[in-house]
């Protein structure tokens, strides 16, 4: 068969060893990233799950349907996807931890004027990103 009849195939298999490994390296650190995301309200927890499935899709076919079936995972990834959408429950509890969070470092962890400033207008600039986010009804 000659070279002009093959077609590029985009397998995980077909991938460059070197490349696998970093895709599944840089998976995993997101897929971490998200899961810390949360938890901690600095974090966001959609957009490093988002990369993680992409990277997870070219690299590892069986780690992103566990990723992308995940029942924890699943109902985020697909409604921020399809609709770039939020729940207004989600918004709440995102928003709700983020401030809990950031006004009680503000207040019991930092000294600084600045500091304490610079975590309430963090809290401030996350509140404006989620609520600009359409709000999608619960599946």
């Amino acid at each position: 068969m000659s070279d002009a009849n093959k077609t590029p195939t985009t397998s995980a298999t077909s991938l460059n060893p070197l490349l696998r490994t970093l895709l599944l390296a840089g998976g995993t650190f997101f897929l971490m990233l998200g899961f810390l995301g949360a938890f901690l309200p600095v974090l966001p927890s959609t957009p490093f799950f988002l990369l993680a499935a992409a990277l997870f899709f070219r690299s590892s076919p069986r780690l992103h349907r566990w990723m992308t079936g995940h029942p924890l995972i699943r109902p985020h990834l697909q409604r921020f996807q399809q609709d770039r959408a939020m729940t207004m429950s989600a918004k709440a509890t995102v928003l709700g931890l983020a401030w809990i969070m950031l006004l009680a470092a503000a207040i019991f962890l930092v000294d600084s004027l600045f500091m304490r400033g610079f975590l309430i207008g963090l809290a401030i600039v996350k509140t404006i990103v989620i609520l600009r986010l359409k709000t999608a009804r619960p599946s």
